[in-house]
């Protein structure tokens, strides 16, 4: 029986030419999620505008550790959106017609999406969510009070997600990046969801929260939680945010 980690990665070398569709003129899927006519969308406080304290990239690292447990504590809208930029966020640049997002995504496919919870957000329902980073806009999936516990069972790691103020969970559309780069994108998918969760840890850092990353939930159960498509949407990490000690 053939070991499905080395599998993987023999059948994700680059280039295998016949895996990639944009080669046989296969039209490009949509580089984002349609929002709903009825969607009740949110826009976030303006990025440029914010007002965030500055830490280090060593401070950063060097006081970031394993986190067992969270105090019931909050974050601002100034706070997420500050979080939602930092990790998924687009800016123009000078040298490209095209805006790019603040990760490194590989033929800028950007095939993982942002959803999170909302547990403690002043100013915002507790529910389910979803970023667009276009906009810088979220939409609101679900708004419903138990979600956090939901989401906490289905993680398996019940007393941090439903503490945290946000819990976020990133879904990757791999067709997104496998359309233009074969099969070689599915290890795109995995390498930015990387780059995604440790710019959360960076920038939680400059807002004084922690970051509990989840790899190990119930695949099944946040697909159904979160009503993605099965077969065409992944969940693949989930990062809580929150305070080690309860706020004054």
């Amino acid at each position: 029986m053939k070991d499905s980690g080395i599998e993987f990665l023999e059948n994700t070398r680059y280039p295998d030419f016949s895996t990639i569709d944009m080669i046989r003129r296969v039209p490009e899927p949509p580089s984002d999620q349609v929002v709903p006519d009825d969607a009740k969308v949110i826009t976030l406080p303006d990025p440029k505008k914010l007002k965030i304290p500055g830490v280090s990239v060593q401070e950063a690292i060097e006081n970031w550790e394993p986190v067992v447990y969270f105090s019931r504590t909050s974050i601002t809208m100034n706070d997420l959106s500050f979080l939602l930029w930092c990790t998924q966020g687009e800016r123009p640049i000078d040298a490209s017609p095209a805006p790019i997002r603040n990760v490194p995504s590989s033929g800028n496919r950007h095939p993982v999406d942002t959803y999170f919870v909302a547990g403690e957000v002043e100013g915002l329902p507790t529910g389910l969510y979803r970023y667009l980073p276009k906009t810088h806009q979220v939409i609101s999936i679900r708004e419903d009070s138990d979600i956090p516990f939901a989401m906490g069972t289905a993680s398996m790691d019940f007393k941090v997600i439903t503490r945290a103020a946000v819990t976020f969970l990133w879904v990757a559309v791999p067709y997104r990046s496998v359309w233009a780069l074969g099969n070689r994108g599915y290890r795109s998918v995995l390498l930015e969801t990387g780059h995604i969760c440790q710019a959360l840890m960076m920038a939680s850092a400059c807002i004084g929260c922690d970051v509990h990353p989840i790899d190990l939930f119930h695949d099944q159960v946040v697909i159904q939680l979160a009503d993605l498509e099965p077969g065409a949407q992944w969940p693949i990490y989930i990062a809580a945010v929150g305070r080690l000690e309860r706020e004054l």
